[in-house]
Parts: structure tokens; C-alpha cells; sequence
């Protein structure tokens, strides 16, 4: 893919006004009485190479949002723009060149145990993606064997499945996966939240070094404050499908202006002497 027509000026996700809701049904025939409105009118702007997180308890819609933007959930109304250019029916459309969201998207789940098929192997799951787009078997063993080797897992692994791997191992075959196509952004829905903590903190630098030597633009989802604050650029607050409040992380995160915001921060845990 050829990234270089991309304008580093512009931002890599620009949402306006973005809202999902869903339909509540009943009776015999099932109509729709009433819709439930999961992600209010928010809009946010992602700068290349920098990492935003949104934050707030569960239930707020932060899974929700970002789903939306690779067509996991539909949209109900709102703009979105990736690297300048307007995004419709799952299209990004430039000057140059149509590009699939994709292309430039890809998402990483949040339990690594559901989202790899227990039935392929790892050599399955990592050239599948760019199969389907036209590259050589041995194109796509080469790209994945590469990138096996950055995510630190040995080239052994290819043949082997799924459950034979710990789950850290799991997240870093997830983040090998989303990185086949070489998208320029990554949406990442609570990577850490089913890992030990010693393993949360090398995936979260694994991420960080990623970031930098493959220049990606970086969601990320996380009700962990401590986390979010050693890794975020930006902050996003959501509450009840809202956002709340938004900023560059020092500002959000030392001085917090919401009530709401100041209630996350308060529940942090702390050791305190005495």
C-alpha cells in the first residue's frame, strides 16, 4: 500500500458527531417500540502517531465506538474521515486511490482466547488476511514469519494452534494478525484486561514500540486509569454514551474539569502509609 500520499498534517481518525443506536422490539410481531442510545453525538480527533484513550466504566459505549468505525456496528449518523479523506459503505476515497477501512484498520479484541480459530493454525490465521487480497502464499508466510519475529515469537509457532499458547502469546498472535495488512491505525478494545499484569505491561510496551517503528495511530480502550495515563497522548471520557470530556492526557489526568472524571480518578486505587 502505498502510504506515502497520505498528508502527515491531516489526522489519521476525525469523528463528528458520531451516534449508534439500537432498536428495542416487542410484542407479537416484533416492531420497533423505541431505540437505546448507546454513543451520543461524541466527535474526537486522533493525530498520527499518537495514541488517544477512551476511558469511563463499562456499559459507557467506549466498545461500541470504536466497533462503529470499522463497520462492527452500524452508525447511525455522524461524519468520519481517515487521514482527510470521508468515509462511506466502508470506503475511504482520496484523489488517488479508493482504500477499504480495512486497509488502514484493523482491530484488536479484548479476550485473545475467543478471537483466534481454534481450528487453523498460526500459519493460517496470519496469511489469510493478505491471501484474500491477492499476495502469493509465500509472500504472506514471509510477511508473517516477519512479523512473528517482532511481536517476539519464534518462527516454531507457525504450525502450531491456538490453545497451545499462553494468552499473553495469544494478544501478541492478535497484534501480529492486525498488523498483516499494514494498516496505519489500530483500535485496540481492552487489550490487557484478560492478562496478568506482568504481562499487561509487555504488551503495553510492545504496543508502544509498534507505535513508533511502524508510525501508528493507536485507540485504545481502557477503564484502567493507571494504564491509560503512561501510555496516552489524548483522553477521552465517556459516560452513559457521552463524552464527557476530552483533552491531551497532563490536563485531563491532573486537572480534570468533570465531576465524572474526577470520580475515576478518585476510585484508583493507592497505597497509602499511616
Amino acid at each position: 500500500m502505498n502510504t506515502e500520499i497520505f498528508d502527515s498534517a491531516v489526522p489519521a481518525v476525525e469523528v463528528r458527531g458520531l451516534t449508534v443506536k439500537f432498536p428495542i422490539r416487542g410484542g407479537v410481531f416484533s416492531k420497533v417500540k423505541d431505540f437505546f442510545t448507546a454513543v451520543d453525538d461524541v466527535s474526537f480527533t486522533l493525530s498520527q502517531g499518537k495514541i488517544m484513550s477512551i476511558v469511563g466504566e463499562s456499559g459507557c459505549g467506549k466498545s461500541t465506538l470504536v466497533k462503529s468505525l470499522v463497520g462492527l456496528v452500524p452508525m447511525t449518523k455522524g461524519e468520519f474521515s481517515l487521514f482527510g479523506m470521508p468515509v462511506k459503505n466502508g470506503r475511504a476515497e482520496s484523489t488517488q486511490k479508493t482504500f477499504r477501512v480495512s486497509d488502514l484498520v484493523q482491530m484488536i479484541f479484548q479476550d485473545p482466547f475467543s478471537s483466534l480459530n481454534p481450528r487453523q493454525t498460526v500459519s493460517e490465521i496470519l496469511t489469510a488476511p493478505v491471501i484474500a487480497r491477492g499476495f502469493s502464499f509465500d509472500e504472506s508466510r514471509s510477511r508473517a514469519l516477519e512479523l512473528l519475529d517482532r511481536v517476539s515469537l519464534p518462527s516454531g509457532a507457525m504450525d502450531k494452534f491456538p490453545h497451545e499458547f499462553s494468552g499473553g502469546q495469544r494478544q501478541r498472535l492478535c497484534i501480529a494478525r492486525s498488523l498483516m495488512v499494514r494498516p496505519k491505525v489500530l483500535l485496540c478494545d481492552e487489550v490487557t484486561s484478560a492478562l496478568d499484569v506482568s504481562v499487561q505491561a509487555q504488551i503495553l510496551h510492545l504496543l508502544d514500540d509498534l507505535r513508533h517503528d511502524l508510525g501508528l495511530s493507536i485507540l485504545f480502550i481502557s477503564h484502567d486509569m493507571q494504564v491509560v495515563r503512561a501510555l496516552s497522548d489524548d483522553v477521552l471520557v465517556m459516560y452513559f454514551g457521552h463524552a464527557v470530556e476530552y483533552g491531551p492526557a497532563d490536563e485531563v489526568l491532573t486537572n480534570p474539569q468533570n465531576d465524572y472524571t474526577k470520580k475515576l480518578l478518585a476510585s484508583v486505587p493507592t497505597i497509602r502509609r499511616g
